[in-house]
């Protein structure tokens, strides 16, 4: 199983560059994991930290050694003081968040899990000093400005989680531009791979798939910039590498670069699997802040971080469907959510 999470040669060498201990807050989530399998690979000194680690049906399923999780709730301050003193971390990874998904609508507690634990979060590190904080912003955060913008485009939300998203992004850049601390702001985009959750598009339509069936499906016109998990780990260990003076609160995208629509990636699954139905776009609705043209701008990733996306949405696609045989994705654990 660790072929899922092996780093290529230049990444590994980056990797090296990191200064530890390491933690990873939201390691209980999709990308959080795949990260934490990646660094335990090739070290130890890496800690993955969830708000209750006995409850986390990823952190349970992909059997993480004991004694690199730590539980701590980001939004009790005395548990995050007491985390950050006995680890001392250097290298800190922030994925914790809540209201990513439709199911999620508390909005009280996504401007408290995603603002107020970022501040905090920070406030305590600089009592000890840090080498390197990686936030994971969101695509979200240029809202109905979607068309390949740049890091510098306006930031026009359109939800409650993109508005809590930037608020995030301008804590992260007033902490490196004007109290001169080690921060980087990442933009993800439409992340997929091993270990997404089960109701999401691309899970869902090679579980189907696998199967010769496919799922109802939205307009197929509508798109995405799809991004294999493999490459966003990829990101964050690069960004946290490159950490310097110069880029201490710069926001940087997380993508491809390239558009691909439902139509795209269903026609790609379909090829992969032999499914011999043709799929019926327009099924299911469009959900609110579905837009037609949503895919990211890759030039300053590229040019200053030196890093860029190499893994093909058909790689992508069909190392996930491996994934999911391996695991026997259908049964376990796949009915649950964090």
């Amino acid at each position: 199983m660790d072929k899922y999470y092996s780093l290529d040669k230049k990444t590994q060498l980056l990797l090296k560059k990191v200064k530890g201990p390491i933690v990873i807050f939201g390691a209980g989530g999709f990308i959080g994991l795949n990260l934490l399998k990646s660094i335990l690979l090739y070290r130890k000194d890496v800690y993955g930290i969830s708000q209750d680690i006995k409850k986390s049906w990823r952190l349970i399923a992909a059997d993480i050694p004991s004694i690199n999780l730590r539980t701590c709730d980001l939004n009790e301050m005395t548990q995050v003081k007491d985390l950050i003193s006995e680890l001392q971390p250097h290298t800190i990874f922030n994925l914790a968040a809540y209201g990513a998904y439709s199911r999620q609508r508390e909005y009280g507690k996504i401007y408290k899990t995603n603002i107020n634990s970022t501040f905090a979060l920070i406030e305590t590190l600089k009592e000890q000093g840090f080498s390197a904080y990686i936030h994971a912003g969101s695509q979200s955060e240029y809202g109905i400005n979607s068309r390949k913008p740049k890091e510098s485009s306006e930031l026009i939300p359109n939800s409650h989680y993109a508005v809590s998203k930037v608020a995030n992004y301008y804590a992260v850049k007033y902490y490196g531009k004007i109290e001169k601390l080690p921060t980087i702001h990442l933009r993800l985009y439409s992340a997929y791979g091993p270990w997404e959750e089960s109701d999401r598009l691309i899970p869902t339509l090679l579980s189907k798939g696998r199967h010769k069936k496919l799922p109802p499906l939205v307009d197929a016109n509508i798109s995405r910039d799809f991004i294999y998990v493999g490459d966003v780990v990829s990101a964050f260990i690069t960004s946290a590498a490159k950490m310097k003076r110069s880029i201490y609160g710069e926001a940087f995208n997380v993508a491809t670069g390239k558009k691909t629509t439902i139509k795209e990636l269903v026609l790609n699954t379909k090829k992969l699997l032999n499914i011999p139905y043709q799929p019926k776009f327009g099924t299911m609705a469009n959900r609110t802040w579905d837009l037609q043209d949503w895919y990211g701008n890759t030039a300053k990733s590229n040019s200053i971080l030196e890093w860029n996306a190499k893994i093909s949405l058909e790689e992508g696609l069909a190392t996930t469907i491996n994934w999911q045989k391996d695991i026997n994705y259908d049964f376990a654990y796949w009915n649950k959510s964090e």
